[in-house]
């Protein structure tokens, strides 16, 4: 049976006449694209411009037109106030062209930028298949920044470029990325190198002066995460083709491949040398250990089941033993592995996309429904709720001291004080920000965006 509706669709659809590579197809895809597609026709049925969304019990189908059986409606955004707040300016908080510096010389979307954990030198990875390491970033010079307004050139004694190697590729036309494209990248703690992680499924290791230590490749599908052990020594990398691995950074060999979800792997963290958790779309978050042989039969030390949806992140706690999560479902959930037991934060409305610890029994979230909250985990109360975001919010991040923590929003990103409760500074960029990053010293923050910069803005003032 399987046989034949797959030649039937092939030929039907006229798909083995084109020029897709089959082998570069995830399993699954052609499920997960009805799911979506059937998601989207949900949303253009029931979402009404005047803010509202039609509930409804109908079923819907690939192939049957659907019809509403409207049970109610709920008011879900308020468009009137939402084009007021477009227009609305943050007054002192707004940062002007003085707190501003961009740096320019990608011609793929910044996916992901970080700082240096102890320098003045930025990092960032894009769509057009290269690193970069920006230098010489220093507030006298900020408003002079030779790659202000024109591009930043390979031969630059600011700027070092580093391309991932590809096998005779031809880097995407106008936007389209590139296949090597980054999508992810951090620095080792002693900030001697840094890993990438490609859309093609392989790792790399950089010096910070372009050099390429070593690769990591085993994945055929992108990879979601790419973390280094605290120490240094070792790396993990999570795919979505449903598996993971576990590699001696040094040598580039792999010491484990993990292959326990049934779905694609969305997150990664270490809780310390030995200890690691993922987490994934099926729904579960996996705890494993370096020093366990039951890792060679993909036998974890705990499975932890409880949430409703895709689960987007996990952060252990620091110096604990407490795992949090958040997921499609709209919760933050707070994980006892040991015992296998979870409270839940239930105050979201929507997809819980991002969360951070601030300290050991602080700890932010961000989500689709355009709020970050901050949670007191001792007392499971929520203590801040910041509110003027003017879209979803899609990536937070804690400034060294914790005293600050910055969130990003479509195009704009939002810098708060968490002792007084208060918006500190705002900015809005050209282009949708994909991705947050504070400076050691707390002064300077980077948000790498969909038109190509990298925006930098100076807290101080």
């Amino acid at each position: 049976g399987f046989i034949h509706s797959a030649f039937a669709f092939g030929h039907e659809s006229l798909i083995v006449k084109s020029s897709i590579d089959g082998s570069k197809v995830v399993p699954g895809a052609l499920i997960s694209f009805i799911q979506k597609g059937l998601q989207f026709v949900e949303i253009e049925a029931h979402v009404n411009g005047d803010g509202t969304e039609t509930v409804c019990d109908g079923s819907f189908s690939a192939v049957e037109p659907h019809t509403c059986n409207i049970k109610s409606k709920k008011r879900i955004f308020d468009p009137s106030a939402a084009d007021g707040l477009e227009d609305h300016t943050f007054g002192q908080q707004e940062a002007t062209g003085d707190d501003v510096s961009y740096l320019r010389g990608h011609s793929g979307i910044v996916c992901s930028c970080s700082w240096h954990p102890s320098k003045s030198l930025l990092a960032s990875g894009s769509g057009d298949a290269t690193v970069r390491f920006w230098s010489s970033l220093t507030k006298s010079t900020r408003n002079h920044d030779e790659h202000v307004d024109k591009k930043a050139k390979t031969g630059d004694d600011n700027v070092v470029v580093a391309t991932v190697p590809s096998k005779k590729e031809t880097v995407g036309e106008g936007n389209r990325p590139s296949e090597s494209m980054i999508v992810a990248l951090q620095w080792n703690a002693s900030g001697t190198a840094i890993v990438t992680g490609s859309y093609n499924g392989k790792a790399y290791t950089w010096a910070p002066d372009g050099r390429l230590l070593q690769s990591f490749e085993h994945h055929k599908a992108p990879l979601s995460a790419v973390k280094w052990s605290p120490s240094g020594d070792k790396l993990l990398t999570a795919c979505v083709d449903k598996r993971a691995a576990l590699w001696n950074a040094q040598t580039g060999s792999a010491e484990c491949h993990f292959a326990f979800h049934q779905a694609p792997i969305t997150d990664i963290d270490w809780k310390d040398n030995t200890t690691f958790a993922m987490c994934s779309m099926d729904r579960s978050v996996s705890i494993w250990s370096t020093k366990d042989q039951s890792n060679k039969s993909n036998v974890p030390k705990a499975k932890l089941e409880g949430h409703a949806a895709d689960i987007n992140m996990i952060r252990w706690a620091p110096g604990s033993d407490v795992l949090a999560s958040c997921s499609d479902d709209s919760l933050v959930k707070l994980w006892n592995p040991e015992s296998k037991s979870c409270q839940d934060l239930t105050q979201h409305t929507r997809e819980v996309c991002a969360i951070q610890w601030g300290s050991r029994t602080q700890l932010a979230s961000g989500s689709l429904d355009a709020t970050v909250r901050i949670w007191d985990t001792e007392s499971m109360k929520c203590t801040n709720v910041f509110t003027k975001h003017l879209h979803p919010v899609s990536s937070i991040a804690y400034s060294p001291d914790r005293s600050l923590l910055a969130s990003a929003s479509h195009d704009r990103m939002y810098v708060w004080s968490v002792k007084e409760d208060t918006l500190v500074k705002t900015f809005r960029a050209d282009g949708g920000i994909n991705d947050l990053s504070w400076d050691h010293t707390g002064h300077r923050l980077a948000g790498g965006c969909t038109n190509n910069d990298i925006c930098i803005v100076d807290i101080r003032s």
